[in-house]
Order: C-alpha cells, then sequence, then structure tokens
C-alpha cells in the first residue's frame, strides 16, 4: 500500500534518525551526498514533499555528487543535523537560525525573495475567545490576570519570539501577568485551542490563520484578532559552515538561477511557500537586527537550540 505524504516523512525521519546514530559514510571512493532537510508546516505537507522532490531534480543534474533530500518532523531534528554534519542545507525562520548560528555551526546562504525584489515577510497575530472583547494589547493587559495565554513552541519566530518582544514592549510579562503560559505545538494547534476555548488568547502567524480560514478548518469570526505584528523576515537558508567555499558558492548559484533556468521546476518549488516568492537571493544581515536585539534584550527569549 502506497504511503501518505506524512507517513513518507516519518520513514525518512526515521531512516535520518539512524544516520545520526550510526554516522554512515558513503562508500570508499564514492562522493559525499549533499543533504537537504526540509520540515513541512502543518497541512502543507504534499506541498513541501513535491517542492523537495523538485529541487532534487533541479539540483542532482547540475552538481557534481549526489543530492538526498531527507524531511524531519521539527527545527530541533534539522539543527542537531547540522551541528553533526550530517546535514547539509536546510530553511529556518530568523530566530532558530540566529540561536544556531555559532553553537550548531551555521551560515545563512540566502533568502527567499517576493515577486517585487524585497525579501518575503510575514506577520505574528494574536487572537482571542470574541466573547472576551478584547480589541488591543491595553485590553490584553488590563484582562491578563484571568487569561490562559499560549505561545506556539519556544523557537518558533512567529509564535513565540515576535509576540513576546512586542508583549514585553506592551509592558505584559506572560510569565507574572497571565494567569498561566502554555506553549502549543503550532499555530493550527493554537487558533483550534482558542476557538473550542480550551486557550483565551494565543499567537500564531497570519498565514496560519489564512490557511485555516481558506481550508474551512475554523469561519470566520471564531476567533478575534487582537493584534498584528509588523512584517517579519520569512526564511533563512542556510548551510553549515564547514561546508567547502566552493559547494556554497554553486549552491548559491543554482538556487538564484532556478527560476530562470527551470521555470517549471521553479513553480512546484515555490508552492512550499505561504506567500508569493519571486526567487532566492542574498540576505543583508540588516534584516536580522530585529531578531538579534530581540535575544539580547527580551526576558525569556535567552534560550539554547
Amino acid at each position: 500500500m502506497p504511503l501518505s505524504v506524512r507517513g513518507r516523512i516519518r520513514l525518512l525521519t526515521a531512516l535520518f534518525a539512524g544516520v545520526i546514530a550510526t554516522g554512515c559514510q558513503p562508500e570508499p571512493g564514492a562522493l559525499a551526498p549533499l543533504r537537504i532537510a526540509f520540515v513541512p508546516q502543518v497541512d502543507m505537507e504534499e506541498r513541501h514533499a513535491s517542492a523537495y522532490q523538485a529541487l532534487h531534480t533541479y539540483l542532482s543534474g547540475r552538481l557534481d555528487q549526489p543530492v538526498e533530500i531527507i524531511a524531519l518532523e521539527n527545527a530541533n531534528a534539522a539543527l542537531e543535523g547540522m551541528r553533526s554534519g550530517k546535514l547539509d542545507v536546510c530553511n529556518f525562520s530568523p530566530w532558530p537560525f540566529l540561536l544556531a548560528e555559532e553553537k550548531a555551526g551555521l551560515e545563512a546562504l540566502l533568502t527567499t525573495r517576493a515577486p517585487d525584489g524585497g525579501p518575503v515577510t510575514y506577520r505574528g497575530i494574536l487572537v482571542s475567545r470574541p466573547a472576551l472583547g478584547i480589541a488591543s494589547l491595553d485590553d490584553l493587559k488590563a484582562q491578563a490576570p484571568g487569561l490562559v495565554f499560549a505561545f506556539e513552541e519556544p523557537v518558533s519566530t512567529s509564535g513565540h519570539l515576535v509576540p513576546r518582544t512586542y508583549l514585553h514592549a506592551a509592558g505584559i510579562a506572560p510569565e507574572s501577568d497571565f494567569k498561566r503560559v502554555i506553549y502549543g505545538s503550532d499555530g493550527i494547534a493554537n487558533l483550534f485551542a482558542v476557538a473550542s476555548g480550551r486557550v483565551d488568547v494565543a499567537a500564531l502567524s497570519d498565514n496560519s490563520y489564512r490557511r485555516a480560514l481558506a481550508r474551512g478548518r475554523i469561519v470566520e469570526g471564531a476567533v478575534n484578532v487582537v493584534w498584528t505584528s509588523p512584517p517579519v523576515l520569512s526564511h533563512v537558508v542556510a548551510t553549515r559552515r564547514t561546508l567547502s567555499a566552493a559547494t556554497k558558492e554553486r549552491l548559491r548559484e543554482l538556487y538564484v538561477g532556478l527560476p530562470t533556468a527551470a521555470p517549471d521546476l521553479w513553480a512546484e518549488v515555490a508552492r512550499q511557500y505561504s506567500t508569493p516568492v519571486g526567487g532566492y537571493a542574498a540576505l543583508d544581515d540588516d534584516a536580522l537586527a530585529f531578531f538579534r536585539h530581540a535575544i539580547r534584550d527580551v526576558p525569556g527569549l535567552q534560550l539554547s537550540p
């Protein structure tokens, strides 16, 4: 019986865990494969699997070494793979990338480019139960002692770093001001927790919210959008710092050239992203300034990867 997309992801994850544990090496004289990992977003597993199959097809004919695609279930597994040298390339959101930049030996290769030429961005949002009548951060602060608040997983950019940073700026200390703070597994889980009344207020990305609405998983009015963040940098394509300079430069050329060199494959690769993407571009380090300042200045963000 054919495996479902999620089943294939679980199988690949299990196989990769074996690679990490045993440190498998290529046969003597064989070229080591370039291992590219991805962590599919909830509700977008099939798109991610197809996108990375297309990327494999594109790179396999243009690199001087084999290419392997590894699907993983979370960013921590990807970071451990990069740290141990068993993975070479993976997409991260900016915060886990910066947390692991030194400890896991990561280097920014590229970022995603919007159709207008700027970097791709998205926004964090806070949603609440409509019956609470919360319409602003001021309302949230006033009602905080009676509220159960949910972040996403601790390494989430839109579901933890961004909302915690702006809550701090608004004078809200989550662990002391809210009745209780919990961490959900992902944005969709947080959204459902609020809609069902199990949580009062939760953080997630605007992409997750729009996707749930578009697919009919929730209806308009099921939650109240309390706050929306300014635009936030979306993706960092990261490599191991120890990957050869020649390989990194060749990868940059191939990623940047993908939309022109192979439009059909690019169309499939682009489907993995929740917002329109025009291609890949060099990452301006200034785009990471917001995250660097938050990690340094906001209580509760000085975490280890």
